[in-house]
């Protein structure tokens, strides 16, 4: 449940939490990613242009590299990357242990969230995005990952 992942890494939680910008985006999440040495993430976009993508450094060896459309980075450790992927973005780590990023989604600025986002959210996206402005946050039933698996959270 989110509890026990909140418990488990609380200062981070707490940091989360106290942004709202973090809190609202009801299509996207926050959470630590970890990729193994050797490892190729395939190009691929993100499902809309509705969100930025930051990812913060934390365990970053030599090798991890990302490219957003024709632009290739290197991940540094304590800062963050800042992203739309809505853009094809593909990953590489050549280096020989894990890289961890802490990733957080927050609505594109350029954005109109009353002109462009609120009115194509389905019924249960706005009931969630309500209860986010409002500073509660509703559990996640089921989510389904691009690999096919799925997670199926019961409420807190």
């Amino acid at each position: 449940a989110d509890a026990e992942h909140c418990a488990a890494c609380p200062r981070t939680a707490a940091a989360i939490a106290a942004q709202p910008r973090l809190n609202s985006v009801v299509h996207g999440s926050h959470f630590f990613s970890r990729l193994a040495a050797g490892t190729h993430l395939e190009a691929h976009c993100g499902p809309s242009n509705y969100r930025l993508r930051c990812h913060l450094g934390l365990v970053v060896p030599a090798g991890a590299r990302i490219r957003v459309g024709e632009e290739v980075r290197e991940w540094r450790a304590g800062e963050c990357l800042v992203f739309d992927d809505s853009y094809e973005h593909e990953v590489w780590h050549s280096g020989d242990t894990d890289r961890v990023v802490l990733i957080c989604d927050l609505w594109h600025p350029e954005v109109d969230l009353e002109k462009h986002v609120r009115p194509s959210l389905a019924p249960a996206q706005r009931e969630a995005l309500a209860a986010a402005e409002a500073g509660r946050h509703l559990p996640v039933q089921r989510r389904v990952y691009s690999t096919g698996a799925s997670v199926v959270r019961r409420g807190d």
